[in-house]
């Protein structure tokens, strides 16, 4: 699967490819992990647009994804599985999808081992689990609060530390490139969720961002970018 990521990768301006097959929770992927949150969600996506699709007759060999920082582009493999390539904004359309298509059936044999790789053992094979014994019967627990609601482009940019985040992000670009928007956007909400937001929790920001960085030089550069901020 690794050799089918790299040769898509091969493609300048490729940053990483994902196989999304419905119903599998595992990722099979070679992206960053800064992409990772955002897998899941554009499969489910994926799903709603293959139903669509199904219903209308309507077929498309790669669907766009069009973002400022970044596009992403999903070519149906089977009715329940993708291809999901995360590229920067100037890569070359055409060289990608043929790329993409001459691998249609390596994709294929892939996604049916993933499948295959993820079916249960027989009953027959599993062992016989003991009988749970009875417990005493306990109340339900309360309701999870609901979470507060978070305007993350009015924090980053409108609010009193905008200029602030906007030197974080400048130095972010610096790090991890075209995409630092918005990992910076995720990480912002993240973090004014978990209490508020003041200058004096800007180190807790700073830690989440370095976490997505995933790589020592880098981190040490953004650093010695942000340092004047933090006391």
């Amino acid at each position: 699967m690794q050799d089918l990521f790299k040769e898509i990768k091969s493609v300048p301006a490729v940053m990483g490819s994902c196989l999304h097959v419905a119903g599998i929770k595992d990722l099979n992927s070679d992206l960053p992990k800064i992409f990772l949150a955002k897998i899941t969600e554009i499969g489910e996506i994926f799903d709603r647009v293959i139903k669509v699709s199904l219903a209308t007759n309507m077929h498309a060999n790669t669907i766009e994804f069009k973002y400022d920082e970044a596009l992403i582009f999903l070519r149906p493999i089977d009715q329940d599985s993708c291809l999901i390539t995360f590229c920067e904004t100037d890569v070359n359309k055409k060289m990608l999808n043929m790329t993409t298509g001459m691998l249609g059936n390596e994709l294929k044999q892939t996604v049916e081992q993933i499948r295959k790789g993820a079916e249960p053992k027989s009953a027959e094979a599993a062992p016989r689990r003991p009988e749970p014994e009875p417990v005493a019967a306990v109340q339900p627990p309360p309701p999870a609060p609901t979470p507060k609601s978070i305007d993350v482009n009015k924090i980053i940019h409108a609010g009193p530390m905008a200029k602030i985040f906007q030197d974080f992000q400048d130095a972010l670009a610096m790090a991890i490139g075209p995409i630092s928007e918005m990992v910076m956007r995720d990480s912002v909400e993240e973090w004014a969720r978990e209490g508020e937001c003041s200058q004096e929790r800007l180190p807790e920001l700073v830690d989440m961002l370095i976490r997505e960085i995933d790589d020592v030089s880098l981190e040490a550069e953004f650093k010695l970018a942000i340092k004047h901020h933090i006391s």
